[in-house]
């Protein structure tokens, strides 16, 4: 046994809640030393540690500066600090091909731009998800490398997946490689770059999709045990399955879809499920729109004057660098994707309910745990000015995600939520968003 210095290794083995779960430090091992526990973080087999440091050193979870990652990804260190960050172009698009754009949460997008980069030859493989064919609760990365692969990886999955564990199988590939991924990630993938670079050349572009926060894995299982499903009797999962802007269901065996809510994933389930099974490091991460992706993309979720939405089924693109520019003009250029640009409108911009849980909330809160001598990552931005209602706020924010840490609760509150009589909050919902657009109209 080896009796390896905590300061070497990456932060989950030094103080778990600051662990993004990203994979970045198993991916980047070069002796395979670190591997994926049940939850999802890493181990160490110390016999194969060679006290490299390079764990340590891609690690995003503990300290990050933004400055550093601006360096690494746009060549200069002037750090906006806006949510949308630095940005060259905003498109409006989705997929040409029908059968992508109906099986995507938002108009097929990501799957589009890949299919893309696979047609012509760009990339040999796709770094994607999907829920495990053998144990459909659960998510897996995995290289895509036929438009047939593709479709697997179709749909959002809002649970913890380490997608960087996959940079393990790729130190033994040839060739190049795209990858879609979570914040988080690109900035594991970016660190990779500074210093793993052989390994990181490996990637041509990285797609960034927006983030409002993972769901701790352990949310599919306790969903089926609301509605008394056994997972024996699924073959799938879909967080967004059915009309977008989609819903919850299971894929029962058969193939018939089981909806595990009312309402859709917009209007019902993820706003209840992102404030109980938000992991503790996605609760002080400040990045919800992929900063350091060579293109980022969301649902164009921007409405008209009547609170409509202006283009269903569509993303919304975010492009950043050079690379992301290329990816979407070709794509565009081939028929894969149908994209007319906003640029010059700035609703399809800011996002407002994610700007104040990362723009704000976020960093208040980890400036509130840092005082309090609690576990928080260290960022090179200051804490925004804020007032009193704001800080107000986002305790009451905080309150709902604690009650997320007791599962006893948290499953009673889930069953409450998913059942018919959670309706009538939805409805409200529904009213509420009614009226706001009413007035703005008056």
């Amino acid at each position: 046994m080896q009796n390896i210095p905590p300061d070497i290794l990456s932060v989950a083995f030094s103080e778990k809640a600051l662990c993004t779960r990203c994979g970045t430090c198993v991916g980047v091992c070069p002796t395979k030393a670190i591997a994926i526990d049940p939850d999802l973080y890493p181990t160490l087999d110390d016999k194969l540690c060679t006290q490299c440091g390079l764990c340590k050193e891609t690690c995003p979870g503990g300290t990050l500066s933004f400055a550093d990652l601006t360096e690494i990804t746009f060549g200069h260190r002037n750090d906006d600090d806006s949510f949308d960050g630095i940005v060259s172009e905003t498109q409006i698009a989705h997929a040409g091909d029908n059968s992508f754009r109906e099986g995507g949460a938002g108009g097929g997008i990501v799957t589009a731009l890949l299919a893309d980069l696979l047609d012509r030859g760009v990339v040999d493989g796709c770094i994607v998800t999907r829920m495990k064919a053998s144990s459909p609760w659960q998510g897996e990365a995995f290289v895509a490398r036929t438009r047939e692969e593709l479709l697997e990886s179709q749909g959002s999955r809002y649970m913890i997946i380490p997608v960087n564990e996959v940079f393990q199988l790729l130190s033994t590939l040839e060739g190049k490689y795209a990858l879609a991924a979570l914040p988080c990630q690109v900035h594991g993938y970016r660190l990779m770059q500074k210093k793993a670079p052989a390994l990181a050349a490996k990637i041509h572009v990285a797609i960034g999709l927006f983030c409002g926060g993972s769901l701790e894995p352990c949310v599919v299982t306790d969903l089926l045990r609301t509605k008394g499903i056994r997972t024996s009797e699924i073959e799938s999962f879909e967080f967004r399955g059915g009309e977008w802007p989609g819903s919850m269901r299971a894929i029962m065996k058969g193939g018939t879809p089981r909806p595990l809510h009312y309402s859709n994933y917009k209007d019902g389930a993820y706003n209840y499920l992102i404030s109980l099974y938000m992991p503790a490091r996605c609760q002080t991460c400040l990045d919800g729109s992929n900063l350091f992706s060579d293109l980022s993309v969301s649902d164009a979720w921007t409405k008209d004057e009547d609170g409509n939405y202006k283009f269903k089924s569509h993303s919304r693109i975010l492009v950043r660098t050079p690379r992301g520019a290329e990816v979407v003009k070709q794509a565009a250029q081939s028929g894969a994707i149908v994209a007319q640009s906003v640029s010059d409108d700035p609703s399809y911009r800011t996002h407002k309910i994610q700007t104040k849980r990362k723009g704000l909330n976020a960093p208040l809160r980890v400036d509130r745990l840092r005082r309090r001598g609690k576990p928080a990552p260290q960022y090179d931005r200051p804490t925004p000015e804020a007032t009193g209602k704001e800080r107000l706020f986002e305790r009451f924010a905080s309150g709902l995600l604690w009650l997320g840490t007791h599962k006893t609760l948290r499953f009673l509150l889930v069953k409450f939520l998913m059942s018919k009589l959670a309706i009538p909050l939805i409805k409200l919902r529904i009213y509420l968003k009614r009226r706001k657009y009413q007035k703005k109209r008056s």
